[in-house]
Order: structure tokens, then C-alpha cells, then sequence
């Protein structure tokens, strides 16, 4: 538990300058790596979709766990066919083999009726496809050309042997994941706990007595996000510009919280309550604003052993800092890495004109098709940081170097919404 109370110091320490993005990106992964690994708990395997394994798992028992039919067909032994000079050959058929059932050792001589995913018979080593024979009275008929040794048995062991490693700690697990430790009889599975996030939003505006109240956006909007990411998130509105008000959410929030976010109120107007109240209890500035447009007043805080994100109440720029800084240090933390896990990028050329800012990393909405062979990035419309239709309208988010000067048909790279 964190104990937090106010400071009663006066003195604040200066405030660190703006920086870059790629200073701010740098910051964040020295502070992942000073946050105390998650804890580990087990949960049944039906509950470890989208957790992250805390372990290495390996393998309890080969897979195939023996040689296994690959088709539904006939086991024989190559061996036991006499070779008459004629194209085709017959051996006569006597057991029946489905999966499940343990075999006797092959008969001399025979073949054996054997279904997919049954155990071959002891010192049967050819299985013939029901669809390349003919069986009378019988006997079995095949051609000699379809005889081989290993021919449609899957043999044990060729998936993984007994003590390889299936999965890595650190890995997040989906269904493919969850159905090979199935496969092992896996009941429990080792994974981090989800990490906490604490959500504050704070303006007068959000009262519904207030006379131009307004709907608030971001906690919902960041809560989708989060979540996705497999966090589990506590939101908090508060009603008013009181920074009484705001220090008490921010106090009970960050007791329970491993990261904590702000949202709104971090700008230099009279309102905007976060920084001081942040320095009222005590916290420590890592950086005071981002060189990238839209987001600046973003700004990096630790309260306590809290990462506080305090990020920007235009609902644009919520989301491209939750985007770029939040989630990829969400995911180190969560995966146990030791540098900030960004999102993959995926390339394409631009279909539009754009120069950046010469001091700022510019974020535009971006849609993305494919054109012949080549993706296409095109600009969606935007009317600002506050603007949100052009987000349900993108596919991603492009991203543009300070002072950089894109032309038409110029190679370029974005991340896409369906990789976040």
C-alpha cells in the first residue's frame, strides 16, 4: 500500500524542460526497468486468455505422444508384402484400430482398418489412405508403388519432444497458446497479475448542474484502451475544479493503483489544478510537456512508487499520448521488459502532401488501403486535438518527424488501431 500525504515543503524543485520524443520515450523505458516486477498468481488454463505468462513452460510428454494414423486408412508392415512382380498386391485384413484404444502388437502378415489419430500397432510402419485401396472378401488390395515405410503416420515426438520449451515467461496468451498447454494436460498456468490503473478526470464542466455541462470522454475512452491491453482500470471523475476535490481522488486512486493517469487540467490556466496538486502531495516531475503535436502539455510524474501520466483533456490528444507513451509502458511493465514495448509499424506510401512543425513529432489519423501491391496511407480530415469522428473514421496513426516534409508517393510508416 502507498501512504501518501501532502508535502509540507515550500520549496518545489525545478521543473524539468520540455522534451523531445524520442527523450520522453527514453525516460519512460529508464522507468520501467525501477518498477518492481508484477506479482505472479496461477489461474485455471479457461482463464488465461490475454494474460501474460510469468514462466517458461515445457513440455510434460512428447507430442505425438506415440506414432499416430494420419488419415483413416490401413496399417500394415512394408516388410510382410511379397513383391510378385505385379503392379498391385492383396494381404488379408483382420483388426480394427480407432483412436483411444491401446493396440496389440501387429500380426504378421495382415493389415489392420485404423482411423485418424489412432496409435499405430507395435511393427506396423505404413499406413495406406482408405481412398487408395479395395477390399474384398477380405483381403486388401493396393498398388506396390503406395508402399513406405513412415507413409502417413505421424511419428512421436515430431510436434516437440518431453522438456521442450513450449512458451517463454513474458509471452501473452491466446487461444493458440492456451490449446498447445491443453495438449500437455495443463490445468494452471503461472501468469503476472494485471496491473492497476487509475483513472482521474477533473472539470467543473462534467457536473450535470453545471449551466454548459459537458459529457466527459477520456475516462471511458481510456478505460476501452487499458482494458484492451488486459489492465484493469478504476476511473474517477471529478465534478468540479476544487483542488481539494482532486487531491482526495488522486490520493485514494494512487493507494491502490501501480500506474496512475490524469486527464485534463495540466495546461497553465487558472483551472488547471493537476501540477500543483501533484506537488502538493509530494510527487516528482520527470519531464513538463512533450515536443509533439497534439499532446504537448503532456507531462510525466512519480508519486511515491506511482507513475502518474498526466495527459492533455482534448480527447484527440488524450488519445495519442495513451497511445504512444501510456499502452507501450503498460505493456513492459505487464510483460516484464526491460525497455518500453512500442507497437509494430507497418509501411506504405503517403497519397497526400505534409510538412511537420520544425520542434515537434507530429501524430495525423491516417486510413490505410492496399493498392496493388503497396499500402496507401490518405490524411483523414481533422478539426483538431479535440476532434474524435476522425478517429472512428482511421485506421491508424501516422507518425511525422520534427521538421520532416512528406510529398506524395513518399514511403512512410504508421501504427495501425487493429496492432494497439
Amino acid at each position: 500500500m502507498h501512504l501518501l500525504q501532502p508535502s509540507a515543503a515550500t520549496e518545489h524543485t525545478p521543473v524539468p524542460a520540455m522534451v523531445s520524443y524520442e527523450h520522453a520515450q527514453r525516460i519512460l523505458s529508464a522507468l520501467v526497468t525501477t518498477l518492481p516486477a508484477p506479482e505472479v498468481e496461477y489461474v485455471p488454463i479457461h482463464q488465461a486468455d490475454g494474460r501474460v505468462l510469468a514462466t517458461a513452460l515445457h513440455a510434460l510428454s512428447p507430442r505425438p505422444e506415440a506414432d499416430i494414423s494420419a488419415m483413416d486408412g490401413y496399417a500394415f508392415c512394408c516388410a510382410d508384402i511379397v513383391d510378385t512382380g505385379q503392379a498391385r498386391c492383396t494381404i488379408p485384413l483382420q483388426d480394427y484400430v480407432v483412436a483411444g484404444d491401446q493396440p496389440a502388437p501387429h500380426n504378421k502378415g495382415t493389415a489392420a482398418t485404423i482411423l485418424t489419430g489412432a496409435r499405430l500397432p507395435t511393427g506396423a510402419d505404413c499406413i495406406i489412405a482408405r481412398e487408395r485401396v479395395e477390399v474384398h472378401d477380405g483381403l486388401l488390395h493396393l498398388a506396390l508403388s503406395d508402399i513406405a515405410v513412415g507413409k502417413n503416420i505421424r511419428l512421436m515426438g515430431e510436434e516437440f519432444a518431453a522438456g521442450s520449451t513450449l512458451l517463454t515467461a513474458g509471452q501473452k496468451l491466446d487461444w493458440r497458446h492456451i490449446a498447445l498447454l491443453v495438449s500437455q494436460n495443463i490445468k494452471q498456468v503461472p501468469v503476472y497479475r494485471p496491473c492497476r490503473v487509475g483513472v482521474i478526470a477533473s472539470g467543473a464542466e462534467f457536473a450535470l448542474s453545471a449551466p454548459d455541462s459537458r459529457a466527459e470522454i477520456n475516462t471511458p475512452l481510456l478505460h476501452a484502451m487499458l482494458t484492451r491491453q488486459g489492465a484493469t482500470v478504476t476511473s474517477r471523475i471529478v465534478r468540479s475544479d476544487s483542488r481539494e476535490d482532486l487531491q482526495a481522488a488522486i490520493s485514494e486512486l494512487a493507494e491502490h493503483s501501480d500506474i496512475l493517469v490524469t486527464t485534463g487540467g495540466i495546461s497553465v490556466g487558472q483551472t488547471d489544478n493537476v501540477l500543483p496538486v501533484m506537488e502538493q502531495l509530494g510527487a516528482a516531475c520527470l519531464f513538463r510537456r512533450a515536443k509533439i503535436r497534439p499532446g504537448k502539455p503532456f507531462t510525466l510524474m512519480r508519486l511515491g512508487p506511482v507513475p502518474v501520466f498526466c495527459l492533455p483533456g482534448n480527447p484527440g490528444a488524450t488519445a495519442i499520448c495513451a497511445q504512444v507513451f501510456v499502452l507501450p509502458f503498460l505493456r513492459s511493465w505487464m510483460e516484464h521488459r526491460p525497455t518500453l514495448a512500442l507497437f509494430p509499424t507497418i509501411q506504405g506510401r503517403s497519397s497526400f502532401s505534409f510538412s511537420a512543425l520544425s520542434d515537434a513529432t507530429g501524430f495525423m489519423p491516417v486510413t490505410y488501403a492496399q493498392s496493388g501491391k503497396e499500402g496507401v496511407f490518405s490524411l483523414v480530415p481533422s478539426q483538431g486535438a479535440s476532434d474524435v469522428l476522425c478517429f472512428s473514421r482511421a485506421d491508424g496513426i501516422l507518425q511525422v518527424s520534427p521538421g520532416q516534409a512528406i510529398e506524395i508517393g513518399d514511403w512512410c510508416s504508421a501504427t495501425l488501431f487493429c496492432n494497439v
